[in-house]
């Protein structure tokens, strides 16, 4: 019996795999951390749900198995786009639940690339959990989207949940958001990476933001520019290019400091409001933001 356990995921939405793990972890730890990735997201159709939202709806499955909720603790935990600092980020949650020092391990198996990070912490020990086949959130959220019955494997607090979120305008953008993306996709080439201009523009304390009109994040804030057609490159300015980082296909950001060229619309935000609401950005553009600020 190990003494505390880290547990990593999205979340999005919770499933029977994810309690199969939880129960896994408790059965083997005296206590459970379980961060929530992209907390710091906006709603999209990747990132459906907030931190809140998924940790209320994973409480309330796990009682209706049964689980020892008390042994486990929620945070919320911000996508960085940076492997060093991410890692950073679980390394300082973990020692503030379980304090410096004490045996820690890492919940889960690696499926893909987007578990590789179970690699990046020595020292930690390694509590692998059994797989469930057939069941992801990827499934669950098409069917979800486009209007198709849940598969098994949903518990009933979540079924509950989503059935009222059906009825929300949230749920009404991020159906017309999966059609605009699933159209994209298909307009592309295989395996397409694509490349996009955009531009950091701090005037004293207020920073140019565009407000997107496009389905795809409807309503959020960008920094100004455009993506550019397939094929095409940029060069120069601070280039970001985490493969996870846009919701159509991997896109280089090229992000370049002063005015765009005339065309792209921008309204002054004041920058500390913008750097305080992340969640309120399409994409990593808040990230990007809150980077490049610091680096001044």
């Amino acid at each position: 019996m190990t003494a505390g356990a880290v547990y990593v995921g999205r979340f999005q939405p919770p499933h029977a795999a994810h309690l199969a793990s939880i129960q896994h972890a408790l059965a083997h730890a005296d206590h459970l951390l379980v961060l929530l990735g992209s907390a710091n997201l906006a709603r999209s159709v990747k990132n459906p749900f907030s931190a809140p939202e998924r940790a209320r709806l994973l409480r309330g499955a796990l009682r209706e198995v049964g689980a020892d909720v008390r042994r486990v603790t929620f945070r919320p935990l911000a996508d960085r786009f940076d492997a060093e600092l991410w890692a950073a980020d679980v390394r300082r949650e973990a020692a503030g639940v379980f304090g410096e020092g004490v045996p820690v391990s890492l919940v889960g198996f690696e499926k893909d690339a987007s578990t590789a990070y179970l690699r990046w912490f020595p020292g930690w020990g390694r509590l692998p959990v059994p797989e469930v086949p057939g069941l992801n959130a990827t499934d669950l959220r098409a069917a979800y989207f486009t209007g198709r019955p849940l598969p098994d494997g949903v518990p009933e607090a979540v079924r509950v949940f989503l059935t009222w979120f059906a009825g929300t305008p949230a749920y009404n953008r991020l159906c017309m958001e999966w059609e605009a993306v699933e159209a994209a996709r298909a307009a592309l080439p295989p395996g397409a990476h694509l490349h996009e201009e955009r531009w950091w523009i701090v005037e004293g304390e207020r920073v140019m933001l565009h407000t997107r009109r496009d389905p795809i994040g409807l309503g959020l804030w960008e920094l100004p520019g455009r993506v550019l057609p397939t094929g095409q490159t940029a060069v120069g300015g601070h280039e970001f290019a985490h493969p996870a980082r846009a919701l159509v296909a991997p896109t280089t950001a090229h992000v370049y400091w002063g005015l765009p060229p005339l065309g792209f619309a921008a309204r002054p935000v004041p920058l500390a409001l913008a750097l305080r609401t992340p969640r309120r950005f399409h994409e990593d553009h808040g990230v990007i933001l809150a980077r490049l600020t610091a680096e001044g």
